[in-house]
């Protein structure tokens, strides 16, 4: 007991003589504050009442107190996002340990409020004071903003395309180039997944994807937002295939991917712009989940790009008749940019398409495609015919 009762006299003896020289009094330790648990979970768009045990050593008694609680961020000097009212009381002796226990109720306009604020957690913050008026430096629950309790969020579709708005890119070594993924979903959840992307060493064969940066993004309150991939490489010339890949919440539908190719920008051999023979489909052909576009390979090509052009209707359009009609005339490509297309390494002469390409496609529309051989400079060496193909 008298070394309690000299340690109290010292610390008087401290604020006494801080208030002598016009200086804050320093505060002495109130001992130890413990919170259990250090950490709970916040669902964005819902409300979360959290049970929290303060555990407080106190030197001198005769109680613990703390007026209030506030939550607040961790960084940028602790922005306030809300306070709790809610004062915590306890008569204790000295030299002994107290247990304050209340159950905290966090706002979703709080939760919401951090996560504008780009945070994925935020600090729930006591501090606590003894009859003699010291406190203990301040204690936190750490809240992580989660998704798992919210009901109803789930992904619907997505979308991939350039910083251009093309499906497709021919660009020269070291331009700058991203992509972005239009997202639709329901509900308001915590969107994860990585941004991948395969360069021209796996592209030729089974491409071979390699992480650029992880996306941990909350989607709230519309159908449908845009996520912006970082800046992609474009040191290798060749072909590259880029993807978000979405880990959580698993999608029900096939993850898109988009093509690039990078040339040499180098002046190699002249070549002239050879005929590409086309395979399939035929000439009036209705596009089915399944249809392959084949071609003939030709030399010097580095890729091939399948271009698809959206063609004006008639009123005397029809359902095409399968097979073809080798007397028509064959069809001239619109003044417009193509619609959808798809890039493959030159080692490759057939693709479906993609999810990304189809989604650009509208149903009952009749299409005019063709087939171009990118050389390694990035200048076309060879051109197929055009034919036609319709949408059902």
């Amino acid at each position: 007991m008298t070394s309690v009762k000299f340690i109290r006299t010292i610390a008087l003896s401290l604020l006494l003589l801080g208030c002598v020289l016009g200086a804050t009094p320093a505060q002495a330790v109130i001992g130890s504050i413990v919170p259990s648990p250090s950490a709970a979970n916040a669902p964005l768009g819902g409300t979360v009442s959290v049970p929290v045990t303060w555990t407080v050593f106190t030197l001198d008694g005769p109680f613990v107190n703390s007026p209030s609680g506030t939550f607040r961020t961790a960084i940028g000097g602790g922005v306030v996002l809300g306070t709790v009212s809610n004062p915590l009381y306890k008569a204790t002796p000295p030299n002994s340990t107290v247990a304050l226990t209340e159950v905290v109720l966090i706002p979703t306009d709080v939760i919401y409020r951090a996560y504008k604020l780009g945070l994925t957690s935020f600090l729930y913050t006591r501090d606590f004071a003894d009859g003699t008026g010291f406190s203990g430096a301040p204690q936190s629950v750490t809240i992580n903003i989660t998704s798992s309790a919210v009901t109803g969020f789930s992904l619907t579709g997505m979308s991939l395309s350039f910083d251009n708005g093309a499906v497709v890119r021919l660009l020269g070594r070291k331009e700058k180039l991203s992509a972005q993924a239009d997202v639709n979903f329901t509900g308001n959840g915590l969107l994860q997944g990585v941004w991948e992307v395969a360069d021209p060493a796996s592209t030729a064969g089974q491409p071979v994807f390699r992480p650029l940066t992880s996306v941990r993004q909350y989607l709230v309150g519309s159908d449908k937002q845009t996520l912006r991939s970082p800046i992609l490489p474009t040191d290798l010339s060749g072909l590259y295939i880029v993807r978000l890949r979405i880990t959580d919440p698993l999608p029900g539908f096939d993850q898109p991917v988009l093509r690039y190719f990078v040339s040499s920008g180098k002046p190699g051999e002249v070549l002239p712009i050879m005929p590409i023979g086309l395979v399939t489909p035929p000439h009036q052909t209705l596009l089915a989940p399944d249809t392959v576009f084949a071609w003939e390979a030709i030399r010097g090509a580095h890729a091939y790009q399948v271009e698809l052009y959206a063609r004006a209707m008639t009123s005397a359009d029809k359902l095409p008749s399968l097979g073809g009609d080798a007397g028509t005339a064959p069809p001239t490509l619109p003044g417009t940019p193509p619609v959808a297309g798809m890039l493959v390494a030159g080692t490759q002469t057939q693709t479906a398409l993609s999810a990304t390409a189809r989604s650009h496609l509208q149903p009952g529309r009749i299409y005019l495609w063709r087939v171009l051989a990118i050389g390694g400079d990035g200048n076309v060496v060879g051109e197929s015919p055009v034919r036609e193909i319709r949408l059902p």
